[in-house]
């Protein structure tokens, strides 16, 4: 970047929203009638309220304090609009975070997810909105170019992955929770480095901190996956197999390949190693 993009980029940085667990103002359900014992019922019902509710916004100044997650789900995300990053509650439990385990893995872990939304803000959608949320073009020609030649290598990394023998992973489809992936577990393990690193055991369970760092990234994406599941995730979903959501950022990291003292020829050691942020 240039000094007016870096400029720009910072402010965006410390305009990001943290909203951490739960929503300031409660999403309001004493409307909304259940049955115990009327399923189906129950569907229609929450469908007919939860349009009811779109249709009470329409001409209406937006609400920028709602979230787009209650509280218990166990997911993230990064908002365009808003450039605000959102964790509720439930993700903030194991596999990603648990008070008093190993700083490490928590780093690893629920760091490198921090770390994937604010990245998100940076990717080759996020990239396109500012500091406000708003859908501007403040990069110049010069690191605009330079950012889609990064983000190309991406692409082709994980382009060439298959899963359930013969499927490929789109790596323009996930490209930016690729990005996300890759730069925030870059974020996670400066972060630990700078901060609960520098006093960490030397060894747990004879490994180093910063391998643990790395086995706390790979133990949040451990799963198991039909052939199906898998097939489909590849054709429609914007994340990459969780396998290579793991193996993909690790093997562009010089970092991985120094604490585990993997030779240069390695499988997990990229040649062409990929970088954006």
């Amino acid at each position: 970047m240039n000094e007016a993009t870096k400029k720009a980029a910072l402010e965006k940085l410390g305009s990001v929203e943290d909203r951490i667990g739960y929503p300031d103002k409660w999403r309001d359900y004493s409307m909304l009638r259940l049955a115990p014992d009327e399923a189906f019922a129950n569907l229609l019902q929450t469908r007919e309220w939860a349009n009811a509710g779109d249709r009470a916004r329409i001409d209406r100044p937006t609400d920028r304090t709602e979230w787009a997650l209650t509280a218990p789900s166990v997911n993230s995300y990064y908002s365009l609009d808003r450039n605000s990053v959102n964790f509720p509650a439930g993700i903030l439990q194991p596999p990603f975070y648990q008070a008093g385990r190993d700083a490490a893995l928590n780093y690893g872990a629920a760091g490198g997810l921090i770390g994937h939304e604010l990245t998100h803000g940076f990717d080759d959608q996020g990239r396109k909105f500012d500091a406000q949320g708003n859908l501007r073009d403040w990069w110049t020609a010069e690191d605009s170019k330079a950012f889609e030649s990064r983000a190309a290598c991406f692409a082709d990394q994980y382009s060439a992955y298959t899963v359930a023998g013969d499927a490929k992973v789109n790596g323009r489809l996930t490209l930016g929770e690729n990005t996300g992936d890759n730069g925030g577990l870059r974020l996670a393990l400066m972060a630990y480095l700078a901060g609960p690193g520098l006093t960490a055991p030397a060894l747990i369970d004879g490994f180093t901190p910063q391998q643990r760092v790395f086995l706390g990234w790979a133990q949040a994406w451990c799963e198991n996956a039909r052939p199906e599941a898998e097939r489909l995730k590849a054709a429609t979903n914007p994340h990459a197999s969780n396998r290579y959501r793991v193996n993909g950022p690790l093997s562009n990291m010089p970092e991985f390949q120094q604490a585990f003292s993997c030779k240069a020829d390695a499988p997990m050691v990229r040649q062409n190693a990929c970088r954006v942020w």
